[in-house]
């Protein structure tokens, strides 16, 4: 028995999530694709599938569930049977057992003890909480209220965004998955927030679905973020917001202007594009050789070189869409010499 058919024979709904690069529902008719080793796994990160799998009964939604899980994939991307198996058979036998939410925001795990499952960062975790809420029609969380107040105390008066300490991430994850609703407040606060304020809101927002508008107000206060020096956090806030927006012309232009700053070499940044928006490249390809030169000078203290490159580039070539691209580039006859150096260590590390 698969996991698509175990779950379907529940008395209740369940909904998938990706929790890898970004939170997404993973729809139910790919996921069984990939189960029938049809396809590759959709949205691969480091070489797994990063799932959340969240299942309410019917008759008794006070029983619901929610398992993070860790799944190791082939050379192609594709599901290991084996380790699904030893999930749908934990499943049945668990099936007798119940399973209970212990509050509001904080829902049982019951497979601690599953070698392939997982415990996510509190902000990953706040951030499915919100979204699964949400799509239940529950009420938020009791920290919502607190940041729907800032944001429209800011919205009058930009001085107010300065009173921040109060705010919980779970409120601001609460707000940012329905953006639509509070749209107007976070045009308005977003460009005006303090930077340590801003990047926790982008660490919520980069899983939502960003408005053109939203987009539009953020990437007037990336412009003006990038000509300041030690602004780091802003600029990966904004780099994480602008990632989450529908519109490539506006994404490939603040690629471009991130690219093109001093900003491009800072670790965080690199890591917000490189993890999130890596497909974005295939848009800019005179962008690839740059892009590649920056990750193979990064030295970390105490780290072998090129160990950066090597971890990065090595998660890249694991996803079609980017695979070729970066290939080509690498096995450039006329690539530069650093990048051909960086490729040895590649391969090397496959040894």
């Amino acid at each position: 028995m698969d996991l698509s058919q175990y779950l379907s024979e529940l008395d209740g709904n369940f909904r998938l999530y990706d929790v890898g690069r970004r939170i997404r529902k993973i729809d139910k008719a790919q996921f069984k694709q990939f189960e029938d080793l049809e396809i590759p796994y959709p949205y691969p990160y480091l070489q797994h599938a990063w799932l959340a799998l969240y299942v309410s009964p019917q008759n008794n939604p006070d029983n619901e569930t929610l398992m993070f899980l860790k799944w190791p994939l082939d050379e192609q991307g594709k599901l290991i049977q084996y380790v699904r198996d030893d999930l749908v058979m934990r499943l049945i036998r668990l099936s007798e057992q119940p399973l209970n939410v212990k509050n509001d925001s904080e829902i049982e795990d019951p497979l601690k003890d599953n070698s392939f499952a997982f415990n996510p960062d509190d902000i990953r975790r706040a951030n499915l909480h919100a979204m699964i809420n949400h799509s239940q029609h529950r009420k938020p969380s009791e920290h919502h209220d607190t940041v729907v107040r800032y944001l429209q105390a800011g919205t009058l008066n930009p001085k107010e965004l300065n009173h921040w300490k109060n705010l919980g991430m779970q409120g601001i994850a609460d707000v940012a998955a329905k953006t639509d609703e509070y749209e107007t407040n976070l045009k308005a606060c977003l460009p005006k927030m303090p930077k340590e304020v801003y990047l926790a809101f982008s660490q919520c927002l980069e899983h939502a679905h960003i408005s053109h508008g939203i987009a539009a107000a953020v990437f007037k206060r990336f412009e003006a973020d990038l000509t300041q020096d030690n602004n780091t956090a802003a600029i990966e806030a904004s780099l994480r917001i602008m990632g989450a927006c529908f519109s490539d012309e506006l994404r490939i232009k603040a690629w471009q202007l991130w690219m093109d700053s001093d900003y491009k070499n800072d670790i965080a940044c690199v890591l917000a594009f490189s993890t999130r928006n890596y497909d974005d490249l295939a848009f800019m390809p005179q962008a690839i050789t740059p892009f590649l030169i920056t990750l193979a000078e990064f030295q970390q203290e105490g780290s072998a070189a090129f160990s950066v490159f090597v971890k990065i580039v090595s998660d890249l070539l694991f996803l079609p869409g980017i695979r070729n691209l970066l290939l080509n580039t690498l096995r450039n006859p006329e690539r530069p010499d650093i990048l051909g150096q960086a490729m040895q260590a590649l391969l090397d590390s496959k040894k």
